[in-house]
């Protein structure tokens, strides 16, 4: 091995190892992107499954649906049936399936 091939790959392997530890610590920061918007109530999508914002049965809200993948106390989250939107937590659509005790 010459010593530029020499040199070069030590080059090479002293940056890989830096490289990984730092690509896993930005992987691991917080995203900065803007929320996802919520679900339009007059999108073709939420009328399929009769979605509103606003539940007027209180026993049945998005919050308490086993499809709802918000965290407990937020006003809103993702939810299967809506890709890249969130539905309000204090929602109601046709497929509400009460969580599991």
């Amino acid at each position: 091995m010459t010593d530029k091939n020499r040199r070069k790959f030590v080059t090479v392997l002293g940056a890989s190892t830096v490289a990984v530890p730092v690509s896993a610590l930005i992987g691991s920061l917080p995203s900065h992107a803007a929320d996802p918007a919520m679900v339009d109530e007059a999108s073709d999508a939420a009328k399929n499954w009769e979605y509103v914002a606003v539940s007027t049965n209180a026993e049945q809200k998005c919050m308490g649906c086993a499809l709802f993948q918000g965290e407990a106390d937020s006003k809103g989250g993702p939810c299967p049936l809506f890709p890249g939107e969130h539905v309000a937590a204090e929602g109601w659509c046709k497929a509400f399936a009460p969580k599991p005790s």
